[in-house]
């Protein structure tokens, strides 16, 4: 089976989350034994990096058309087949919710990551919620297979667009394998961390992350526990960050220890983990949790919003708090930190609980619906 994968979000120094998802998917497509898997990404002119992917061969660069001006095509209907001049493939994975024209390739399959943009469309920056709204109903429409990265999405789709279960694939994301070994990285002296002790968060400072209330809950902590434990905030500067920023400069104003050390190197992301007493994740909504699972690698004790897709992805092993309250959050956050009972055990299940999760479960259920479909 010949499998092309569309990995241009690797092709940029700063990986999102829908990069991260596209390279473990390429890498687990790659090793199944049944599938050729190729990646192709946008390069115009050279000036993309090449993407960091276990894949032989290695992604192969479409120098005729700048991405952006062939998203800008295919957003507004009007783009041409983008596999004109490519080899004849089975199923064209497409990973960042718009389905492209193809010729050569007898199926075509999109990941749809979340419906933020019809969930809380606020939360949304403005031309990319208009893009969404574009192309999201077209790409249902036109997909033969549709991806997810959890249940809960799925089920989302299912009833927004009332389409057919049986054209989704759930494919939750566990974590790399780096997140499993331990490193030797001293994040406290590289990121300035001003307390030994430290309760983490990651993500971008966007509306749906939540994070006023998390700065809030921490914020209530008592005076002891903020003086040994700091806040520790990880991600992008994102956007409609008024709110968070707000947050962040009070806190700060007050001597508490919150503390933005902005986008990481992925490097450092398992010690980020694996060193803190406490992963915090108030997300509104998500498309799934993957750093709930990346902390649990890292056998950090999770405590998460109370929200279906970060239950489906935490299950019995983490605190769940009402992420419209910042009093539960502190209420759950001091019970895993003053009690070594409650951290260790939440540990162990978070060791059991990451077993659900397999990236070669995924490839084969791609495989098999891919083998369904075909003439």
């Amino acid at each position: 089976m010949k499998i092309r994968i569309e990995v241009s979000s690797l092709a940029t120094p700063s990986i999102s989350g829908v990069g991260h998802y596209v390279r473990l998917l390429s890498e687990a497509l790659s090793k199944h034994s049944d599938i050729e898997a190729r990646g192709v990404y946008f390069n115009f002119l050279g000036r993309q990096v090449a993407p960091v992917i276990k894949m032989t061969p290695p992604p192969q660069a479409n120098k005729l058309i700048p991405l952006r001006v062939y998203a800008k095509l295919q957003s507004y209907g009007l783009a041409l087949p983008f596999d004109l001049f490519m080899p004849k493939v089975d199923v064209t994975i497409f990973p960042n919710f718009a389905t492209w024209p193809t010729v050569n390739s007898k199926l075509r399959a999109t990941t749809i990551h979340d419906l933020t943009y019809i969930r809380y469309p606020e939360a949304v920056e403005e031309k990319n919620l208009a893009h969404l709204r574009r192309v999201v109903p077209r790409s249902i429409k036109e997909a033969d297979i549709i991806l997810t990265v959890s249940e809960a999405v799925k089920n989302e789709l299912v009833e927004e667009f009332s389409i057919d279960p049986a054209r989704c694939v759930a494919t939750p994301i566990p974590p790399d394998e780096t997140f499993f070994v331990k490193s030797s990285v001293d994040v406290h002296t590289k990121y300035n961390l001003p307390t030994k002790k430290y309760i983490y968060f990651i993500g971008n400072r966007e509306p749906r992350k939540n994070l006023p209330v998390l700065i809030e809950a921490y914020s209530a902590l008592p005076q002891a526990l903020k003086d040994e434990y700091s806040l520790v905030i990880a991600g992008g500067k994102g956007w409609k960050a008024e709110a968070t920023n707000s947050a962040i400069e009070k806190a700060q104003a007050a001597d508490d220890h919150v503390v933005p050390i902005g986008y990481i190197d992925q490097v450092d992301s398992p010690a980020l983990f694996q060193k803190a007493s406490l992963f915090v994740m108030p997300s509104l909504y998500e498309g799934f949790g993957m750093p709930i699972l990346e902390a649990m690698a890292g056998s950090c004790p999770v405590v998460a919003a109370d929200v279906p897709v970060l239950r489906e992805a935490g299950g019995e092993a983490a605190l769940y708090a009402d992420p419209r309250s910042p009093q539960a959050f502190t209420t759950a956050i001091i019970s895993v930190l003053t009690s070594q009972d409650i951290s260790k055990e939440l540990a162990k299940k978070g060791s059991a609980n990451l077993q659900r999760f397999s990236w070669q479960v995924n490839a084969e259920a791609i495989h098999s619906k891919v083998k369904e479909l075909l003439p």
